[in-house]
């Protein structure tokens, strides 16, 4: 069983009204080679550093819109 986004992409954000907790989230069958990598964005977003790849593809909000995926 994965866990799956419905456009199947990973999350990685901060909660909108909750800034202090990071999200990770939808690394099922991929997890055990991606985890270096996210492992290193999500403890800089952590202790508040400038990410050193660009995750804005990755937010939650994409998933604001009505539209279905």
């Amino acid at each position: 069983m994965y866990t799956m986004t419905p456009d199947e992409v990973f999350i990685i954000d901060k909660l909108p009204k909750h800034k202090n907790i990071i999200i990770g989230a939808g690394f099922s069958g991929t997890g055990f080679k991606t985890a270096p990598v996210f492992g290193r964005l999500l403890s800089e977003m952590a202790v508040g550093v400038e990410p050193f790849l660009d995750v804005s593809h990755y937010r939650l909000s994409r998933f604001d819109s009505k539209e279905k995926m």
